[in-house]
């Protein structure tokens, strides 16, 4: 039986920010598919232009997914456990820092491998977005930091790390439908990255 109590407590005011921003935002989209979509949305143009926000902005959009809010309800579940987990046992300031290097570093990847694949051209018309690449990068941070440095308050149950690992390689081969597959990667290499030097260097 779930304790809803212990549920609702484990998130801090950032991790329930994040979850209402991207509540707010998928709905006012909604779910990437009218004009304000566009706001947001990842465009290596407009960022060069000055408009830095976007190199972020695109993690609080998210799609529905057989007619369902599949993505924003995995993401957010997940955002809210390891976030909130984060949040409570290092602080806020330790989670916007790891949730913007994570949200900036696997949008750019995403961007950068349509790039590479397709061209720059038509690498400009895809649109993508969610928190799943930061989730997975919490996972990966938490995961490698606990097996570096066994006194890192917070720790990862393999079962999960598992399920999670299934669920990337079930993208790469399509059967979840078309998502973001370099940000989920992506976000899960930065993390463990940072997990792995903040393990080592004790500094974060």
């Amino acid at each position: 039986m779930i304790n809803w109590s212990h549920f609702i407590n484990r998130a801090g005011k950032l991790t329930i920010t994040l979850v209402a921003i991207s509540i707010i935002i998928s709905l006012i989209t909604w779910w990437g598919s009218n004009q304000y979509t566009y706001w947001i949305a990842f465009d290596w143009g407009l960022i060069l232009d000055g408009q830095i926000w976007r190199l972020i902005s695109p993690v609080f959009l998210h799609f529905i997914i057989a007619g369902l809010p599949i993505h924003i309800l995995f993401n957010m579940m997940w955002l809210w456990d390891l976030g909130g987990s984060i949040e409570k046992a290092k602080g806020w300031q330790y989670l916007i820092a790891l949730v913007i290097i994570i949200g900036v570093g696997s949008n750019l990847a995403q961007y950068f491998y349509y790039v590479f694949s397709v061209g720059e051209l038509m690498a400009s018309r895809y649109l993508f977005g969610g928190m799943s690449g930061v989730v997975y990068g919490l996972l990966g941070f938490i995961f490698v930091r606990r097996r570096f440095d066994p006194f890192f308050p917070l720790r990862l149950n393999d079962a999960i790390m598992k399920f999670m690992l299934i669920w990337l390689v079930l993208g790469f081969v399509g059967i979840i439908g078309n998502v973001a597959n370099i940000a989920h990667l992506s976000g899960l290499v930065i993390g463990a990255l940072i997990g792995f030097v903040t393990a080592k260097t004790k500094k974060f």
